[in-house]
């Protein structure tokens, strides 16, 4: 970057306040280096630095060692100061910097998804869609509707109206002819398929393709628990769903389907002439033996076209060329084909085709169907079960982490719900995943080639709006479970582990984009004062997802700003707080400078509560690619340099945030775990070199800087040779400005060359180079050497440029 300062690349703009009338140029030295002009030379060593003795460190710690608001009036016991940047070190820790890495990468995808979703034009989840006055979910279709018939306790026979929806409109899948011959020639099928495949409408075609002149639907569960039942009917068909009785009291129905039951059950229906079809999900139990070795179970009927069966059901077995041709270019047009391609299962074209068939508007069907709403709506309706509603809504507050913290999160909820269950020690979720939750998946990330590291399967829903839905759908409608919701997803707020933390503040968010104010009122405005700093982390979180709706975003930023002026009370303080933590975010990097004014406002505080928030966002906006912005910020906070303690805060920040390794995925080249000052490849060098000359030249800050130099030497400097070569250039740089900094460089660096426990080898490679001192320093106008005490416009760099 080249800025227009002396015309000299990174240096300050005209944009920035001149030192006085008349001033040159830019701003003249501040306090800190004005006290460097002629003067007695310091000793080297301690006795120049405010720790040291004699009259030099005197000097150097009346104007560098101010405390919090150069008054000094720090309590007996109590050094915010000191705090301050305990909390501030405690950032750079490596599980810290591990845990805002994750906490940033989260948050950054959810962003994403929900800008993508905008922009890509998806329907917003504010409405329930319906197809003549009915949902479907999860089935394919319902058989029968008829009364119980006296051929049998538990039957219900299917009647000719019902056969023909089945049998006319059907599109055979790949594995059909299989699963007919092995029903014709065994008398007895178990279709252990997941929900929403078509296996309803499979088996009534099974059951008839075989030869069977009535069908009946099995509604006795004795059947199955008891293993003595047989055909009322002599040779007619019947199918048995399993699922269904599951959610009618009987959870252990298809444990109870092994190769014995299977054996048994098919003699007694071939000696009655009869055909019997087992409709249940994947093999769970005991059925999971049967599946691996018995020629009765089938575990999938092949792949279907959906599109086949769009056409099957609008112009029927034999379609005429031209008809063909029109509804393909209608479905086209509409945007049927990419629809059919995310939802493959035949509901969704049967839907589709009977909102053609009703001469519709069918672009308007394709967005309905889209829209989850009546999907989730009519899910809710079917499941009121706690264990089975818990699953879903862990799954929403948690998609995309592993299968064993969402269940974990799922008994959590269930616990709320039901206090009284005791130990939920049945709930088993995932054997019910693909009968109950037909709309969740497993889903392995990667390709599993990582050595030595097991990758286990993520949640994930089906489609991307199902999850803001599903929240969505549990705080509008299930009143009497709000809070119980609420003080779950507070719990998942403190959660050990980051992810779920982070994932449980994004469904938060998602939760109050529906109704902002009364989530303000519920519960985000106490979260973002309370005295937990991750309660407040969590608040934050939300609150930048709730900006991702257009109509909100403004409204964010001025309740943020709001805070950011707040003050006096311990709870006030804590809302500013989190103003700062938010705009750390993809959110504020929308508007970088609105969100440094407000962090300034924070890191102003005399008291230091705001270093680590400040710190924390101002590295999170640089990460997020405005390190433009966020190296002039800091150049213009401490463009005083004297001894408030908004300098000396700016100053430590600048300190962090050069030198905490981030991944730096924006800039060309970069990689994870580099600081600014590597990463950064030089661009801002005469920034990055003034903000240190100021941060070694004054106390607290300057304490900060040499142990975050220490560090950076032992942790990057000793290993890679691009990271000794950039603090080479800043450090003698920084050593040309003054006799006090190459003396202060050179004690310090020797001290670390010669430290008995840790020597620095980095350390004797840079006292070295101070020495032959950098190249572009070496050069001065006359054709003298450069000398300590020489100063050039070039670093007088106090602002924006």
């Amino acid at each position: 970057m080249t800025d227009r300062a002396g015309d000299r690349p990174g240096e300050a703009g005209p944009r920035h306040r001149r030192a006085g009338p008349g001033a040159p140029p830019g701003p003249g030295p501040g306090p800190g280096e004005r006290a460097e002009r002629p003067g007695p030379a310091p000793e080297p060593g301690p006795a120049f630095e405010a720790g040291g003795k004699g009259e030099a460190a005197r000097g150097e710690a009346g104007r560098g060692e101010a405390g919090p608001g150069a008054a000094g009036n720090v309590e007996e016991g109590h050094d915010p100061v000191s705090e301050a940047a305990r909390e501030l070190h405690g950032a750079e820790e490596s599980q810290a910097r591990a845990d805002n890495a994750r906490r940033g990468e989260i948050l950054a995808e959810a962003w994403e998804r929900l800008e993508r979703l905008r922009e890509r034009g998806d329907v917003h989840i504010d409405k329930l869609t319906m197809f003549g006055d009915r949902v479907s979910v999860d089935g394919g279709f319902t058989i029968g509707s008829g009364p119980e018939t006296g051929a049998g306790r538990g039957l219900i026979r299917l009647d000719e109206t019902t056969l023909r929806t089945h049998l006319d409109h059907y599109v055979q899948p790949a594995e059909y002819g299989d699963a007919l011959r092995r029903l014709t020639d065994l008398r007895l099928l178990v279709l252990a398929c997941p929900a929403g495949t078509g296996r309803d409408a499979a088996a009534i075609n099974l059951l008839t393709g075989a030869g069977a002149p009535r069908c009946y639907r099995l509604t006795d569960l004795g059947a199955v628990r008891a293993g003595d039942w047989a055909p009322p009917d002599p040779g007619a068909g019947y199918v048995v769903d399993l699922d269904v009785m599951a959610k009618g009291g009987g959870a252990l129905a298809a444990g109870g389907v092994d190769e014995s039951w299977i054996e048994t059950t098919a003699a007694r229906v071939t000696a009655a002439g009869g055909f019997l079809v087992v409709l249940t999900g994947p093999p769970r139990g005991a059925l999971v033996e049967a599946a691996a070795h018995s020629p009765h179970v089938m575990v999938s009927l092949g792949g279907l076209d959906p599109v086949a069966v769009l056409i099957r059901r609008v112009l029927g077995p034999e379609p005429d060329a031209a008809a063909l041709a029109a509804l393909r270019a209608d479905l086209d047009a509409a945007g049927a084909p990419q629809l059919l391609a995310e939802h493959p299962g035949p509901r969704t074209a049967v839907r589709l085709a009977a909102a053609y068939a009703s001469e519709g508007d069918l672009a308007a069907a394709v967005e309905a169907l889209r829209d989850p709403t009546g999907q989730v709506h009519a899910w809710f309706e079917r499941h009121r079960t706690p264990e089975t509603i818990c699953f879903a809504l862990a799954a929403a507050a948690l998609e995309g982490a592993g299968y064993l913290t969402v269940s974990d999160a799922a008994v959590g909820l269930y616990r709320l719900l039901e206090p009284d269950a005791g130990y939920p020690l049945d709930l088993r979720f995932r054997e019910r995943l693909r009968t109950d939750h037909a709309w969740i998946e497993l889903v392995r990330d990667g390709d599993g080639t990582t050595p030595g590291r097991h990758s286990p399967p993520s949640v994930r829903f089906t489609g991307e709006l199902l999850q803001q839905a599903v929240l969505t759908h549990a705080w509008t409608f299930l009143d009497g479970g709000r809070s119980a919701l609420l003080r779950w997803l507070r719990d998942l707020t403190d959660h050990r582990d980051i992810s779920v933390r982070a994932r449980a503040a994004v469904s938060a968010g998602l939760i109050a984009r529906d109704d902002f104010d009364h989530a303000m009122h519920r519960f985000l405005r106490s979260w973002a004062g309370d005295d937990k700093r991750r309660t407040r982390e969590a608040a934050a979180a939300a609150l930048g997802i709730v900006a991702s709706e257009p109509a909100l975003y403004e409204p964010v930023w001025e309740l943020l700003e709001s805070w950011s002026r707040e003050g006096g009370s311990g709870f006030q303080n804590r809302l500013r707080l989190t103003a700062a933590d938010t705009v750390g975010s993809p959110f504020g990097a929308i508007r970088p400078e609105r969100s440094l004014d407000l962090l300034a406002r924070v890191l102003g505080d005399p008291e230091w509560r705001g270093l680590a928030a400040v710190g924390l966002s101002v590295l999170r906006l640089a990460e997020l690619g405005r390190e433009d912005e966020v190296l002039c910020a800091l150049l213009e906070w401490s463009r005083p340099q004297d001894d408030s303690a908004m300098v000396a805060q700016a100053l430590s920040v600048s300190v962090f945030t050069v030198l905490a390794p981030v991944p730096w995925t924006h800039v060309p080249g970069g990689a994870p775990g580099r600081p600014l000052l590597i990463a950064d490849g030089g661009r801002h060098r005469r920034h990055i070199e003034e903000l240190w000359a100021r941060a070694l030249a004054r106390k607290p800050a300057q304490t900060h800087a040499l142990d975050a130099l220490r560090d950076f030497l032992d942790e990057h400097a000793d290993r890679e040779p691009d990271a000794l070569a950039a603090m080479r250039t800043v450090l003698t740089g920084v050593a040309a400005r003054g006799d006090r900094h190459h003396r202060r460089l050179d004690w310090y660096l020797g001290r670390w060359e010669d430290d008995p426990d840790r020597p620095s080898r980095s350390a004797a490679t840079l006292r070295r180079a101070l020495t032959a001192g950098p190249a572009d320093h070496a050069a001065r106008p006359g054709g003298r050497t450069a000398r300590p005490g020489d100063r050039a416009a070039a670093h007088d760099l106090n602002g924006r440029p």
